[in-house]
Order: C-alpha cells, then sequence, then structure tokens
C-alpha cells in the first residue's frame, strides 16, 4: 500500500508540473525590456496563447528577480539574432504583472 501511495503521489508531482505550463512555436519579432527595470518581455510573429488569462497578451515576460532570467535571455537574444525558431514556455496560472510569466525558453533547429 505505501508503494502505491508512492507511486501515485510521484505521478501528481509530474502530472501538476506538466500541467503547469504551455508551449508554443515561433519566431522572436520583438524584445521588450523593462522600462526603469531589470525584465524583459518576448514577442513573436506568431499570436501567442494567454494561458494564465493575463490582461495584456503581447508577450511572455521575465523579470531578473526570477529564476532562470539570464538563461531565458540569453537563448532569446540568440534565437532572435540567428533568426531561429523558439519554444516558449509560459506558467498556466501565473502572470508576471500585466503579462504571462515566461518559464522557459527552447531553441527549435529545423
Amino acid at each position: 500500500m505505501r508503494r502505491f501511495m508512492l507511486i501515485v503521489l510521484t505521478a501528481l508531482a509530474f502530472g501538476s508540473s506538466a500541467q503547469a505550463q504551455t508551449t508554443m512555436t515561433g519566431t522572436i519579432s520583438m524584445i521588450r525590456t523593462g522600462w526603469n527595470d531589470d525584465s524583459y518581455a518576448v514577442v513573436t510573429v506568431e499570436a501567442m496563447p494567454n494561458p494564465a488569462g493575463c490582461s495584456r497578451a503581447d508577450g511572455y515576460i521575465t523579470h531578473k528577480s526570477l529564476p532562470g532570467y539570464g538563461t531565458y535571455y540569453a537563448a532569446a537574444l540568440t534565437a532572435y539574432a540567428a533568426h531561429r525558431r523558439v519554444m516558449l514556455i509560459a506558467h498556466n496560472g501565473e502572470c508576471f504583472g500585466a503579462w504571462p510569466k515566461l518559464i522557459g525558453i527552447n531553441l527549435v533547429q529545423d
């Protein structure tokens, strides 16, 4: 019984983290930097889903205080400069300010 509960709890933990994200693939058309703040937003040519129902949906945003900020920024700048497609990952239930919260960027090689 204990082993069964461990398996169920493990499955729930992995399931909830997978459900906490929405991915979209596109080409970065703009990187907006924060006005007087250490943040940036990534905007794509393609329509961007708004999984958390944030009041603004014109880009996914991150802030220096959030984990992954520097890594995402490096990936975004690389993809933008190289005109490479990216897979953007937004949090399903969280906004940062008025925008969907960016939680990952994957560089796509076609």
